[in-house]
């Protein structure tokens, strides 16, 4: 599957590379590294196969969600099986105690 960010997620990927970077000398690279583990996995699923679990569910669409345990960060994703596409909606600090407005 392709794996598409969303401006929102893309943007927030930012922020957190650059706080990584700044405030964790000699593990700067935790969220670049998880991220890239996360994108893979979401890109090599296949027909049905999710990973992570379900944040929420409509009829149009399902929102799963995926934690970055080092990192401390869920990323929430949605499938389009028929382009065969993998968005990531958001990144969102586990700690914060709520999901993202989606």
């Amino acid at each position: 599957m392709n794996v598409k960010f969303t401006l929102r997620a893309r943007q927030r990927a930012r922020i957190i590379t650059t706080w990584w970077r700044k405030h964790r000398p000699g593990s700067e690279h935790v969220f670049e590294q998880e991220l890239e583990h996360v994108t893979s996995k979401l890109a090599a699923m296949s027909g049905e196969s999710r990973i992570g679990i379900v944040f929420r569910e409509t009829r149009r669409n399902t929102v799963w969600r995926v934690l970055m345990p080092k990192a401390e960060q869920w990323i929430y994703y949605a499938v389009d099986a028929a382009s065969d596409m993998v968005v990531i909606r958001a990144i969102w600090g586990a700690r914060r105690g709520r999901g993202p407005k989606l």
